[in-house]
């Protein structure tokens, strides 16, 4: 049997494809933006050999932004599936990268959590944390 009908998908309008890859791109570097101020939140912190002696804790805001970074990041990927398979490739590989990033930033910030209801923070010697409260 043969269907006399269109059994093709209905293509998007080139011009909802160029917004969604615009979309796209603005949301693979929003999270890019939260990603890095995750990683810049706590550079005190992580480098007692520049810094000495007490810090305030950013812990928590470094998580929030890495938590809003990665569902960006999803977001800006979600998009993308929508889209062309030139723009997928492209995102893609940058979100890559950047969930990489995310996690080595979930890694080295895991430590610090522990002191997350205290005010400052100090790195010891051997890597470890020493929560204090002012």
């Amino acid at each position: 049997m043969k269907r006399t009908g269109s059994a093709e998908a209905p293509t998007a309008h080139p011009a909802l494809k160029f917004a969604g890859g615009c979309l796209s791109g603005v949301l693979v570097l929003l999270a890019g933006l939260l990603i890095a101020l995750s990683f810049g939140s706590t550079v005190e912190i992580e480098s007692p050999e520049q810094f000495a002696g007490l810090r305030d804790n950013d812990s928590g805001v470094a998580l929030v932004a890495l938590a809003l970074g990665v569902v960006a990041l999803l977001g800006g990927l979600a998009v993308a599936v929508r889209t062309s398979r030139v723009l997928l490739a492209v995102v893609g590989a940058v979100c890559g990268v950047l969930i990489v990033a995310a996690g080595y930033r979930g890694y080295t910030l895991s430590p610090m959590l522990k002191c997350w209801e205290h005010d400052t923070i100090a790195r010891n010697a051997d890597g470890s944390y020493t929560c204090y409260d002012r």
